[in-house]
């Protein structure tokens, strides 16, 4: 009997991941539906859509990433090759 009770606390935690997973993808469609409208149409006059900034990054912080990328990788060589 008690194989019987896992099989069914199975299928029942089953069937609610299935109705998560459904909720979700009505989302991703929807979402998708809103894109495909945008597309098509382009922003609502009005609308909160803004031009896209156009961030400029400093020579510094260039040079910080750089150097940050750099001790990362010098790192994980350090790693790999022990």
């Amino acid at each position: 009997m008690s194989w019987q009770r896992s099989l069914q606390a199975a299928v029942r935690a089953l069937k609610r991941e299935e109705a998560s997973l459904e909720k979700e993808l009505d989302k991703v469609r929807a979402r998708i539906t809103d894109l495909e409208t945008l597309a098509k149409n382009g922003p609502a006059s009005g609308s909160s859509a803004r031009k896209a900034s156009s961030r400029r990054l400093s020579p510094q912080g260039k040079a910080a990433i750089s150097r940050a990328a750099k001790k990362r990788w010098a790192e994980y060589r350090r790693k790999k090759g022990s």
